[in-house]
């Protein structure tokens, strides 16, 4: 299994993608990791404008999501998916 994308979350991503301006074609979003103060592992959720060299890119249900090694390397198995209570996109392991 690898990082996938529920249908709820890219219905979110692509509406992110029009507000700000990107180009549904050749951009999208990137997971980006990022070490919190605490010393632990967060994943940075970004438009981007293309994949960066290095990035696994992911298409489902019409977003294109560019995944960093780090990211990766961090959650082999995780799904980004939409927490409906906050109305937020998250990135999760999955068991």
């Amino acid at each position: 299994m690898a990082i996938e994308v529920t249908e709820e979350a890219a219905e979110v991503l692509l509406r992110s993608l029009d507000l700000g301006g990107v180009d549904r074609a050749s951009g999208g979003i990137r997971l980006r990791g990022a070490r919190s103060l605490g010393g632990g592992f967060d994943v940075q959720v970004e438009l981007a404008a293309g994949p960066e060299d290095g990035d696994d890119v992911i298409e489902a249900f019409g977003v294109r999501v560019f995944v960093g090694a780090d990211v990766r390397d961090a959650l082999p198995n995780a799904v980004v998916d939409l927490e409906l209570q906050h109305d937020i996109v998250v990135v999760r392991p999955v068991a």
